[in-house]
């Protein structure tokens, strides 16, 4: 690490521990700081910790972030923010270890500080992650619906609707769309997405397509995934002409597919027999670049075992898999 013409600012050495951590470059991040010390005489403050432990976290270490708030902070007297805790909570809902991160939740009162909307966020996601959707909805509606000082933003919304659609609670999901449009929130394409990818894969395929044709009345534009999960919903169903029509204008309509749309397309193809077809987008997706994925070989493959002498796939094989 080269400190000959670094600066003895702490914002300057804040950066560097900042830019150390998210690189995954800790020793090095521990290093500026035993120099702003050792060397140049200067006291690291809350950013410098806060950037430490989110480099720790970053890296699954969470346990030594804890331990440079519980040991390092206090000896040297510097105060936590909210941030410290953020960092805290979300680094052990990402471990799944969500009932430590509700106790640094409910510790943040006690120390003076106040949640913010990143850390109710964090704490909801946490509990979609783990299964218990029970407590999730619970949380949802007992500590952030209710809490008039809170104003919910759209990653609330997307985090609830994936979380309830994932445990099949579409009519919970459908309601609470409703209810934020009603509050005046504006759904952005993340949160039509994930609502779209919800009700297809819960059966509600014709409510997905409405949101979908709706999106320019909303002044929004589909981006490539959201026209791959509708792909992928055709698809699903067998609606093999609606898959490929929508392939077809996704790309007239400046939205280029991408390796994921590809391989969904082809085994939408392969599952429904449609071998030939199967092999000219396989030669398209190769000609951009792009290649077979696992699921998409794994899909070749047993079809090959299946059904050896069809000649398109032989075909496929013999371009593909040799």
């Amino acid at each position: 690490m080269n400190t000959r013409n670094i600066s003895p600012n702490v914002h300057t050495f804040n950066i560097l521990v900042d830019a150390y951590g998210k690189e995954g470059m800790i020793n090095d991040a521990e290093d500026v700081i035993e120099f702003m010390i050792i060397q140049r005489g200067q006291h690291p403050d809350v950013v410098t910790y806060n950037a430490l432990m989110d480099g720790y976290c970053l890296r699954g270490e969470v346990d030594k972030a804890l331990a440079t708030l519980e040991t390092t902070m206090k000896r040297r007297g510097i105060v936590p923010d909210t941030r410290t805790y953020n960092i805290l909570i979300n680094g052990y809902c990402k471990k799944l270890k969500v009932d430590r991160a509700v106790d640094l939740f409910q510790q943040l009162p006690r120390e003076g500080l106040t949640p913010t909307i990143e850390t109710y966020n964090t704490i909801l996601q946490g509990y979609f992650l783990t299964g218990r959707h029970v407590e999730a909805r619970k949380f949802f509606k007992e500590k952030m619906m209710l809490n008039k000082a809170l104003t919910l933003n759209n990653i609330t919304c997307s985090i609830l609707l994936h979380g309830l659609c994932q445990n099949r609670f579409v009519v919970e999901a459908l309601s609470f769309f409703d209810t934020m449009l009603s509050a005046g929130l504006i759904p952005d394409i993340c949160i039509y997405s994930t609502l779209i990818d919800g009700l297809s894969k819960n059966g509600h395929l014709e409510k997905a397509r409405s949101l979908f044709d709706n999106l320019p009345l909303k002044g929004l534009r589909p981006d490539v995934k959201t026209y791959t999960m509708m792909i992928q919903a055709y698809c699903h169903d067998g609606l093999l002409n609606d898959a490929n029509e929508l392939f077809l204008k996704m790309e007239a309509s400046g939205c280029l597919p991408n390796d994921v749309t590809y391989n969904t397309l082809i085994r939408g193809f392969f599952h429904n027999k449609k071998y030939n077809e199967a092999g000219v987008l396989m030669d398209e997706m190769c000609a951009r670049g792009f290649s077979a994925d696992a699921s998409t070989a794994s899909t070749l493959l047993d079809l090959l075992k299946s059904q050896e002498q069809n000649p398109a796939l032989l075909a496929l094989r013999k371009k593909f898999l040799t």
